[in-house]
């Protein structure tokens, strides 16, 4: 095989074919070619090639075919056969001009090749896919445009894969897993597919060292625990647009999750220390294709959605994509429902060849189940001694004790745009914004404690509140590519800016006490309308809070020699928050913060399949708040926090399974905690000396060990404990527990081992051909449920199970599924961080069937 390569210089390019190079002229009015080749089945490759102009050429030949290395660089190489010197054919094609190359070569065989008839040079110009960065950026140096029936092929084989070769959400550019000196583990569309997920929470279980909290919970919101520390933040395509609302993620127009571990402050600003979740979602497409299913099963579950793309012009410069779904689940609780309409119009305009926009919108309506879940026994509650300390065992899981309509109604529109510019071949300009608009209205009945004189009674209180949210973040990046001294630079150049207002009008607590419930036989009677909650409710907290901030980083990856990559950046942030409780005063102002963020990583890959790295990172976290009586308040600085991580990457079986093992020390500082005289801590003075130190190691892998048999998996451990603390600790008797605060102690919900592991085979040929099955299991070893340590949720492993057939009628792809969730319907509790009064309980074995439809 010979190689087909393009080189471009300071008098003209050239084209070569192992030993023989052809140079042709620029033409002059030129300024942007595409190197293309054709081989028998159509075209099958392109790549952008540098030139002086601006418009768009092919260089056309037959019987190429196409090779990619696994950094991502593509070639083409002709076929050798034997004898003789055959003439090879090559047309350069611009909008200006064309031209004939001639090239002969004496391995070619004696062969006469036809004229081929290609008329006007056609170019696909769309540059965004459904395996696209999600962040705006350009694709990656080397890869290109392709006709509609390639790109349909190349999007099939990614799309149906456990294993991704890139991710965007550690450096904000398309980089190689396996040249990131940081974990990024990524959940590819065909594992939320395989395993019929329908929350977030459900796709970050594939990750090691993540924890979900069910969504069905206080309030319903999408949270995590990343390396054992919570965070409620969700990122959409690079931007933050949520945090600890009501509400859930819709997964019908997801592309891939990807999480980031460990401090990610300096491309993100303000965040936890754990890490990001961040949503890559779906973009049109240029070739037409619809996806539509229905979904049912146990306790009342339904579900139908759709997705079509395409291109709304016929020459392709104008793309639409369409997610939507209807959701319906009673749930296995006595008294819960969850509703969820959601849609997502997405349009793209390729203005030019180097310039791009896409305006997206998203609009939802869900009902949300305000469930406090059920209780547990502490060490200090006498029947613990009968029943042990956790959850009260002996209870349904369907058991409640809010009402029938206890529950949040949550809208909220999205809506935003992503444009980009290339400015030449190197270097891309890129603007990102995004809005939102929320509302909630709540109400919940919550149990307050057992009562004293009934154990078997729960004292409850009902709650109305109101809330809305209005924000709007945006970024400007500036990425390149340039070499220097022997060194290989790509630079990140950036700003970012939030402001997130919120208006939350809380009613406060029903003048009407709720009755107590018997929690052995309870009765559901309260029914109340809202504005009867609004008219018998006292008067509340209405306050307006108010956040904004500011942040530039620079960042610059660099290839060194022997194989080495070193990343390294900067962020500069000022962040303000403000509060005001309409209480005639003004506006507070509750914290103010700047802070320089650095990163720095050093990665190594001796051979091709083989890397490893060390890296350390700073993290600029949540507001301090304020200290001290209302008089006297002063403002505390922000939390913080350093990580040291070094790991290993592999790709094994031929570079189709990938592997990540990491070790890392995360330590969260500056909380706020009690001053230390007693006198002060009670006036609410505090101090910043608070520390939790987080330890662990982590193993992922994900991808395919034979041909149909997918995996994708994780194993992490993790060491928490408070280093640092002030104030006198009591337990619920009065007892003096500690005159250290909780130092010493486990951080509630952190289990020292999880893991879970998923897997399918499909049949690749044969009568059986399209038939998939699978199974995995997923479990974590116990947790404490509060600071205090006083009771803990139990260890627990699930197992899951799917099977699906896919065939082909009348021109039409059916699927039909089938999946099991906990098996062996084990009784397990997710968490119990809220405390004994909130212990969340999992569901029984669900069975779901689905049937879709693409076309």
């Amino acid at each position: 095989m010979q190689r087909l390569s393009y080189r471009s210089g300071r008098f003209g390019e050239r084209l070569s074919i192992g030993s023989e190079h052809v140079k042709y002229a620029s033409h002059s009015r030129t300024c942007g070619a595409i190197a293309t080749a054709v081989g028998n089945d159509g075209l099958t490759d392109s790549r952008k090639v540098p030139t002086e102009g601006g418009k768009l050429g092919s260089a056309i030949s037959t019987d190429a075919t196409r090779e990619v290395s696994s950094s991502g660089h593509r070639s083409l190489r002709l076929p050798r056969t034997s004898g003789g010197t055959a003439m090879r054919h090559y047309f350069l094609l611009t909008s200006a001009s064309v031209a004939a190359l001639t090239l002969s070569h004496a391995a070619f065989a004696q062969q006469s090749l036809p004229t081929i008839d290609v008329g006007r040079a056609r170019v696909d110009r769309n540059a965004s896919s459904d395996q696209g960065d999600g962040s705006g950026h350009a694709p990656e140096q080397g890869a290109g445009q392709t006709s509609s029936s390639s790109e349909a092929s190349a999007q099939e084989r990614e799309k149906t894969s456990y294993r991704r070769e890139t991710a965007t959400t550690a450096t904000k550019m398309n980089t190689p897993i396996m040249d990131t000196p940081v974990s990024i583990q990524v959940v590819p569309q065909q594992v939320i597919l395989d395993q019929q997920a329908t929350t977030l929470a459900r796709a970050v279980d594939n990750v090691s060292g993540v924890r979900s909290f069910d969504a069905s919970y206080v309030g319903g919101n999408d949270r995590f625990q990343i390396r054992g520390f919570d965070t409620n933040f969700v990122y959409v395509d690079g931007l933050r647009i949520q945090n600890a609302l009501p509400g859930t993620s819709s997964l019908i127009n997801v592309d891939r999750v990807e999480v980031l571990k460990g401090p990610a402050a300096i491309l993100y600003g303000r965040a936890d220390p754990g890490g990001i979740v961040n949503i890559v979602t779906k973009k049109p497409l240029a070739y037409r294709q619809t996806s539509v299913s229905q979904a049912f099963g146990s306790y009342g579950f339904y579900r139908t959605t759709l997705d079509t793309t395409g291109p709304m012009t016929k020459d392709e410069t104008i793309l639409y994509r369409v997610t939507a779904e209807a959701d319906l689940d009673h749930t296995f609780r006595e008294t819960d429902y969850y509703r969820n309409y959601f849609i997502s119009p997405v349009v793209q305009w390729n203005i030019s060849n180097a310039t791009q926009i896409t305006v997206n919108l998203q609009y939802s309506h869900q009902a949300i189940p305000f469930d406090a879940g059920q209780i547990a026994y502490t060490r200090y509650n006498p029947l613990s001694a009968f029943f042990g300390e956790g959850p009260v065992a002996f209870l349904p899981r369907g058991r409640t004790f809010n009402e029938a309509n206890s529950s949040s109604r949550v809208d909220y529109l999205k809506f935003g745009y992503n444009w980009s510019h290339n400015i030449n071949n190197d270097w891309t300009l890129t603007n990102r914004f995004e809005g939102l608009q929320y509302e909630d209205h709540s109400f919940l009945v919550v149990p307050t404690g057992f009562n004293a004189q009934n154990p078997t009674l729960l004292n409850r209180s009902a709650i109305a509140n109101n809330d809305a949210r209005h924000s709007v973040t945006t970024n400007l990046d500036l990425t390149g590519k340039f070499d220097m001294l022997g060194v290989g630079h790509t630079v990140l150049i950036g700003g970012d800016y939030l402001l997130d207002r919120s208006f939350n009008s809380f009613f406060g607590f029903s003048r009407f006490p709720q009755s107590a419930v018997n929690y052995n036989f309870p009765v559901y009677t309260f029914a109340p309308t809202y504005n009867w909650l609004y008219k018998n409710s006292n008067a509340g907290l209405t306050a307006l809070a108010r956040q904004q901030w500011l942040g530039f980083y620079v960042q610059d990856q660099m290839r060194l020699p022997y194989n080495f990559f070193l990343l390294a950046g900067a962020r500069y942030d000022r962040a303000v928050s403000n509060s005001n409780p309409f209480d005639g005063k003004g506006e507070r102002l509750a914290n103010n913060s700047q802070r320089v963020t650095p990163r720095v990583g050093l990665l190594w890959r001796p051979i091709e399949v083989f890397s490893v790295y060390g890296s350390y990172t700073e993290n600029f976290g949540a507001a301090g708040g304020r200290a001290g009586p209302a008089a006297q308040q002063q403002i505390l600085p922000s939390q913080t926090a350093t990580q040291w991580e070094v790991g290993a990457k592999t790709e094994l079986f031929d570079k189709r399974l990938t592997g990540t093992l990491a070790l890392y020390d995360l330590r969260k500082t500056n909380i706020a905690v009690p001053d230390p005289d007693p006198v002060r801590a009670s006036q609410g003075y505090r101090i910043i000396n608070g520390e939790v130190r987080n330890r662990g190691i982590e193993l992922d892998v994900s991808g395919e060990i034979l041909p149909g048999w997918r995996i994708i998996g994780g194993y992490s451990y993790i060491y928490s404990v408070v280093t640092k603390d002030s104030g006198v600790i009591r337990d619920p008797l009065g007892t003096t527990v500690s005159v250290n605060g909780f130092q010493g102690f486990t951080p509630p919900d952190v289990s020292r081992h999880m893991g879970s592991v998923f897997t399918t085979y499909e049949m690749q040929d044969g009568d059986l051909k399209g038939l998939k099955f699978g199974g995995g299991v997923n479990g974590r070893t116990k947790a404490y449920g509060d600071s205090l340590n006083s009771f803990h949720v139990p260890s627990y492993a699930i197992f899951n199970l799917m099977a699906s057939y896919a065939w082909n009628f009348s021109g039409y792809k059916l699927t039909g599924q089938m999946n099991v969730d906990n098996l062996a319907d084990t009784r397990y509790y997710p968490s119990g961080f809220r405390g004994p009064l909130q212990v969340s309980v999992g569901a029984p074995r669900t069975i779901k069937a689905q049937l879709r439809v693409d076309f």
